[in-house]
């Protein structure tokens, strides 16, 4: 097994173990414990296809997607979307994969940006992102009403973070291998975002060597 295999099935079984262990600490045994474990992975699923509000991508955008997948040997997003700041994603949806674009992102940078998304789907981290990080973006999204109870994500980031890490790594390095000057472009957001790009995790400086690396 890869690392990030045996990472992905590592954060799997803490979080079911987790789910089942809260209604056994509040003196509840069988059937509960596996039924909430069931329960709230389900809904874990559920916060991973949740949708920020967006507006659909223009032409040029949804083009330069299909440039992307095609360079990465990937199936086409089923739609290309954009948002507010300067971000990007990959979304899980029927089948197939989404692609979320902040308005912010500019044509130099828009190839980099997307192909490090379409990597995520072609290499199935869509797939198990409700099993691994999405108990933990279950808890962040039922906490925004009361912050502080963001704290319950805490017992599921052990196997969670180095997982991310993990395969932010891996699609800078895969995307560095198709698109022309991908580490550059990382390089430009380390001295736009300053200071604050040391504590990204992993962090950009981090990310351009692997970058470099794929490129070679």
């Amino acid at each position: 097994m890869t690392r990030i295999a045996i990472l992905r099935a590592a954060s799997c079984g803490a979080n079911i173990v987790i789910y089942g262990a809260v209604p056994l600490l509040l003196g509840l045994a069988w059937p509960w414990a596996p039924a909430t474990a069931a329960v709230c992975s389900v809904l874990s699923y559920l916060a991973c296809g949740l949708r920020p509000r967006c507006e659909p991508a223009p032409p040029e955008v949804w083009s330069a997607a299909q440039r992307v997948a095609q360079a990465l040997g990937a199936a086409p997003p089923r739609a290309v979307h954009t948002v507010a700041g300067w971000t990007a994603a990959a979304l899980r949806v029927r089948g197939g994969y989404d692609l979320l674009v902040g308005e912010e992102v500019g044509a130099r940078h828009l190839s980099a940006v997307l192909a490090h998304e379409v990597v995520h789907s072609l290499e199935r981290d869509l797939f198990w992102e409700p099993f691994t990080d999405g108990p933990a973006r279950l808890v962040l999204h039922l906490s925004r009403p009361l912050p502080p109870l963001a704290l319950l994500a805490l017992p599921f980031l052990p196997f969670a973070v180095p997982l991310a890490r993990a395969t932010e790594l891996r699609a800078d390095r895969l995307a560095a291998g198709a698109i022309e000057g991908y580490a550059e472009v990382l390089r430009e957001l380390s001295s736009k975002l300053g200071p604050p790009a040391t504590l990204l995790y992993p962090s950009l400086s981090t990310r351009i060597r692997y970058a470099e690396n794929g490129a070679t």
